[in-house]
């Protein structure tokens, strides 16, 4: 896969703005995207897994940030070139994580739908107080 060029990295990094508040049914479609993460990925705050870093929180949190855990070289360049998870970049990384940060250590190979993609970012921002 080619890597994002540095003005589509710009262009993700600029839809960090804010957007109106997702639907409850895109929300919970996020959730059932999710299980399809939870085996690498806590929500937990602090709960990495050797796997991959804890999501919590991960909307507008700083790239490769996430303490204790070891990211890849990938992960560290991208975090250089791109300080935060933007909706944007996520929505980037999520498409193909391999073009975004060629290289990374994980074995998600992406998600194709734009729908699917937006729903699992609006249920990773939506505010799960309490649960996990």
């Amino acid at each position: 896969m080619r890597a994002l060029a540095p003005l589509a990295l710009a262009a993700a990094a600029a839809g960090a703005g804010c957007a109106a508040a997702p639907a409850a049914e895109s929300v919970a479609a996020g959730g059932r995207l999710y299980a399809r993460c939870h085996a690498c990925h806590a929500l937990e705050p602090g709960r990495s897994t050797p796997a991959g870093p804890t999501l919590h929180r991960i909307v507008g949190r700083a790239v490769a940030a996430e303490p204790g855990f070891a990211y890849s070289p990938a992960l560290r360049a991208l975090a250089a070139a791109q300080p935060r998870w933007t909706p944007a970049l996520l929505d980037a990384f999520l498409a193909d994580p391999d073009a975004v940060a060629p290289g990374h250590y994980m074995g998600f190979h992406g998600l194709d739908d734009p729908a699917e993609r937006r729903a699992l970012i609006d249920w990773l921002r939506a505010d799960r107080s309490g649960a996990p």
